[in-house]
């Protein structure tokens, strides 16, 4: 069992294709054997859909390091317990075995992580010499037992960065009052919202109102607090996290439940929130609403996301060299000012499907807003821009081209 397989999982962040990168070149520094990756997720293990990572042109493989979406294909696919599913247990035995398959790297979010501990435990129930090593992504921030997740600090970035410019739109039209109002990403965290406190906006205009969904939403106290912004500012700004909940549990937008991966389909907070205020306000409401976009602006990408893009997934590769597994890589945060981390690792099941809140002590729920001990943690996270390859005024984004890998049935 020589060779190793690394496939993501979840949704894409605009660091992705960097710890891909990364992984592939140090695999081929410290690694034995092939590197092969799976596309699309762990569907694409299941279905023996490899590419031959390691024969990835150098070119080539700059190139991943520098787009949006990975470059592989992700997806939602989980491992089933063996109780409910042994067949695809059996499955991912056979595909292993026949590419001989002794490390596999799972790069992904807190169900990802949970796939990843069934894998060692699939090596055990097989009998499989095989090492698992996590590497964390996400865009949300909810991993737990890591300072931060690759992924949300270029996240973070372009969310504030985008509301800078936004509210200095909207306060240049607003001649009368009226409301702006970015929905972001969220469905049971918060850590995005916080682009509304980390987006430096001048002190003349009103500082954005933040709804997350770790607080209740009283939708009576929010309409009076925005009504009362109206005597210093015609011009009103708020963030809505996409999974704001009111006192009864109940999301405030809801457009389906999923049956599977525990994952609702939400969307619409913001919009429900703009109905609420031209109800009861008869204000003018704009929406932004930034879905894919934040997690996909590569050409905005916090230097510092990358370079913890690239660290984890050159980390992994000394653990599984060193004999480690069923382990997830993570970033420990040694001091705010300067700004100093370094990467160590965690077990997986510590972290496996355990969601990370954003700290209720650190919002300011009667300003809807957050405190200094917040910010400190979160703006060293966007600093720093790296040198994007341009052409014709656009981003240099080509097709990764796979060596591909002979389909096993």
């Amino acid at each position: 069992m020589k060779n190793a397989l690394y496939f993501q999982s979840g949704g894409v962040t605009a660091v992705i294709g960097a710890t891909a990168a990364a992984l592939i070149e140090a695999h081929q520094r410290q690694g034995q054997g092939t590197l092969y990756a799976a596309e699309n997720g762990l569907s694409g293990l299941l279905d023996a859909h490899l590419v031959n990572a390691s024969a990835l042109p150098p070119a080539m493989r700059q190139a991943l390091s520098q787009i949006p979406g990975g470059g592989l294909g992700s997806g939602r696919t989980l491992l089933q317990a063996y109780e409910d599913n042994p067949e695809q247990w059996q499955r991912v035995r056979d595909v292993l075995l026949a590419h001989e398959v002794g490390t596999i790297y799972v790069n992904g979010g807190n169900g990802s992580m949970d796939t990843a501990a069934k894998l060692v435990e699939l090596g055990q129930r097989f009998n499989l010499p095989l090492k698992v090593i996590g590497l964390p992504k996400t865009i949300d921030n909810d991993l737990e037992g890591t300072d931060t997740s690759p992924g949300f600090g270029s996240a973070l970035k372009y969310l504030s960065v985008s509301l800078m410019e936004a509210a200095r739109d909207h306060c240049a039209m607003a001649t009368k009052p009226s409301v702006f109002i970015l929905e972001v990403m969220g469905r049971h965290t918060g850590w995005l919202a916080t682009c509304g406190a980390v987006a430096r906006l001048p002190a003349e205009m009103a500082s954005p109102l933040i709804l997350f969904p770790e607080v209740v939403f009283d939708p009576e106290r929010f309409v009076q607090v925005v009504q009362a912004s109206f005597k210093t500012h015609k011009a009103c700004i708020c963030v809505v996290s996409e999974g704001i909940r009111t006192a009864d549990g109940q999301f405030y937008a809801q457009q389906n439940t999923a049956s599977h991966y525990g994952h609702e389909q939400l969307g619409g907070a913001g919009f429900s929130v703009a109905s609420l205020l031209r109800a009861q306000l008869g204000v003018k409401v704009h929406v932004a609403v930034p879905d894919y976009l934040q997690r996909a602006a590569r050409h905005l990408a916090s230097a510092t996301d990358i370079a913890q893009a690239e660290a984890v997934a050159q980390h992994a590769v000394q653990l599984a060299e060193q004999g480690q597994s069923g382990v997830m890589v993570n970033i420990v945060r040694d001091a705010n000012t300067p700004y100093a981390w370094h990467c160590d690792s965690i077990p997986l099941t510590d972290i496996a499907n355990r969601e990370r809140l954003f700290p209720t002590a650190w919002i300011d729920q009667n300003a809807y807003s957050i405190s200094a001990d917040a910010l400190a943690y979160l703006q060293p996270l966007i600093q720093g821009e790296q040198q994007q390859h341009w052409h014709e005024g656009l981003p240099n984004y080509p097709w990764v081209s796979w060596p591909k890998v002979c389909v096993t049935s």
